[in-house]
């Protein structure tokens, strides 16, 4: 089977950045080869994004890549594209996932590794096309702000806007709460459902496909790890589907400003900065 092969050269401070808000926009996996996955380049201070798409790149797959290319700077001369005939090469990065703590309560694994003794909530993730197998510092921010939330509200129900691969709604699940998945793009959805079924967790969460408007619940905790941009183009929505405690990520720290002023009808409680990225915790303000 042919596949097509998109590399992209980009400085290596740069690269998780890159990935997750190309993986987030365009729906697909981004593999970072660097000293931790199969390969890196020539030159330790760059690394290369590498997308396998099932088909020719689309011109706004393009246009997703130019613009987050541009917002760092990073020429257009820096993308190759190829076609390939190797149907085994965009499997190979699963081979790299570890399993590991992502909260205080919360580890993740693949199906492949056996459970940690000290892990008081395993989530098995079958790594696929989703972005989403806990490794990002934005998963990873967001779970141990919902962590300390169900520790003191035990049965609150969790609604994930943008689940990709349901692990933050599994996760709530394990912690003992009911969780509510949206996911606009149907080929994460399958991947959702598949960790789903590995954990167990069926009879306490649920997939939805389509974005905010699919629901009109009103959920006590809401989650949203997405871009920016379309934090605060939905903020309205977003806002009215919770009514205490919204975890906001997919956040460069240079979007926060504008992030938060979307936001004004929520107060701040806490920001979580992990390297490039922040995840912001905010409450609705009780009435007088």
């Amino acid at each position: 089977m042919t596949w097509w092969r998109v590399s992209i050269h980009a400085p290596a401070e740069h690269a998780e950045a890159l990935a997750f808000l190309i993986a987030e926009e365009a729906h697909t996996a981004v593999e970072i080869t660097d000293l931790t996955t199969m390969s890196k380049s020539e030159e330790a201070s760059v690394s290369v994004l590498v997308i396998g798409l099932d088909s020719p790149p689309t011109e706004a797959f393009r246009a997703t890549v130019a613009t987050w290319m541009g917002r760092f700077d990073i020429a257009s001369t820096n993308v190759k594209i190829e076609r390939t005939d190797d149907e085994g090469w965009r499997e190979r990065w699963k081979e790299f996932f570890r399993g590991g703590p992502l909260s205080a309560r919360v580890w993740v694994r693949p199906p492949w590794e056996e459970t940690d003794p000290k892990a008081p909530f395993t989530i098995v993730i079958e790594p696929g096309m989703a972005f989403g197998t806990g490794h990002h510092e934005t998963t990873r921010g967001v779970l141990i702000v919902l962590d300390t939330l169900l520790a003191e509200h035990h049965a609150d129900r969790v609604l994930d806007l943008g689940c990709g691969s349901a692990i933050l709604a599994i996760g709530a699940a394990l912690l003992g709460s009911q969780a509510v998945g949206v996911e606009i793009d149907p080929e994460a959805l399958v991947n959702a459902r598949e960790n789903v079924t590995h954990n167990g967790v069926e009879d306490r969460v649920t997939l939805l496909e389509g974005s905010v408007d699919v629901t009109d619940e009103v959920f006590p905790i809401v989650l949203a790890n997405i871009i920016a941009r379309t934090l605060t183009e939905l903020a309205a929505p977003i806002m009215q589907r919770c009514s205490r405690d919204l975890v906001l990520a997919g956040l460069l720290h240079a979007d926060i400003d504008s992030v938060l002023v979307a936001y004004e009808a929520f107060e701040l409680v806490s920001r979580q900065p992990d390297g490039e990225w922040c995840v912001l915790h905010l409450r609705r303000p009780v009435a007088p």
